[in-house]
């Protein structure tokens, strides 16, 4: 930031970023950010970056991409990386250095809380907890069975979320703490490790219409409905033009009766593995914890609004930021 021309001091942080950072110009001129600083970034988790409502956001990396910082410019977030890159903008401050390459030095790995935890297997206990937070309470085998992993599995993740503060110990048994910044955590997590590993297949459909009305169709054939088209029932200024189903099979017969046709890439029906095995009698879509995860993924900037949205509206996930 002295390279730069600006004078940084540190302040207290929160759950919810790494760092608060003040900077100030040789104008007088200051502002106080909110420091996110994130080890990978790509232009989905740059759509995927949560900007908490207190403090304006300025993400730090070890290399932003021109893609990566595209995305932050077009959401307003300020943003700098090792190798100089930096755009930070506010009152009559303007400083945008695009270009430099990443520089050649070899990082030293951080840690973070609670790792293993936001593993591919750690994310299925945290999605239980996430969107059922009443089964924090339950028994270690109670919870590894509706998170579909291993009992060893489920003590290893509570006993990081614990660590990390997430999950603590009261009378009435396992309780969630700060389910805002986990479901950060989780979200971003999720667009990176296991989602990708969910994908079944995708498919192309002339006609996507037939969804709404087809509660009892998609029930027969073991399929919840995610993304943009649940995200449509929670929010109905969305409109979507895919179709993403979490199925625990191949739904054969759904896919030849609206004569779906395999598509790599540009399929507009994406089918995925459900892992998960408590059920929401009737509801027919995901928890709104997945729905609003799947949009954040898409790398969708239309999409990620319709996150934020979603978020400030929906009770589930109101009273997480809330715990």
């Amino acid at each position: 930031m002295a390279e730069l021309g600006l004078r940084g001091e540190f302040g207290a942080a929160d759950d919810e970023v790494d760092a608060v950072l003040r900077l100030t110009a040789g104008s007088g001129a200051a502002r106080t950010y909110g420091v996110q600083v994130k080890q990978r970034l790509t232009a989905e988790l740059a759509t995927a970056v949560h900007v908490p409502p207190s403090l304006p956001a300025l993400v730090v990396a070890p290399s932003i991409s021109e893609p990566v910082a595209d995305r932050l410019r077009a959401r307003g977030i300020d943003y700098v990386d090792t190798a100089g890159n930096a755009r930070l903008a506010w009152g009559d401050v303007l400083i945008d250095i695009r270009g430099r390459r990443k520089p050649t030095v070899h990082l030293a790995k951080t840690s973070s809380r609670g790792s293993r935890a936001f593993g591919k297997a750690g994310l299925k206990v945290g999605f239980v907890l996430l969107s059922w937070p009443d089964m924090a309470s339950e028994p270690l085998r109670g919870l590894a069975a509706a998170s579909g992993v291993s009992l060893g599995t489920a003590q290893m993740a509570v006993d990081e979320l614990t660590a990390a503060g997430y999950l603590y110990e009261s009378a009435g048994g396992r309780r969630l703490a700060r389910g805002g910044e986990l479901l950060n955590r989780w979200s971003e997590a999720y667009s990176i490790t296991l989602g990708p590993s969910l994908v079944l297949g995708e498919f192309s459909a002339g006609d996507l219409s037939w969804w709404p009305n087809s509660a009892h169709e998609l029930r027969e054939a073991g399929a919840l409905v995610g993304g943009e088209a649940a995200a449509s029932l929670i929010d109905p200024r969305l409109r979507p033009s895919t179709l993403t189903l979490y199925v625990e099979k191949t739904p054969l017969s759904l896919i030849g009766r609206h004569r779906m046709t395999r598509a790599e890439g540009t399929g507009n029906v994406h089918l995925r593995q459900r892992f998960w095995q408590v059920t929401e009698e009737d509801s027919g879509s995901v928890p709104p914890t997945l729905i609003y995860a799947d949009l954040l993924a898409s790398g969708d900037p239309r999409q990620r609004e319709h996150g934020d949205r979603i978020r400030a509206s929906d009770d589930r996930l109101t009273r997480l930021d809330r715990t």
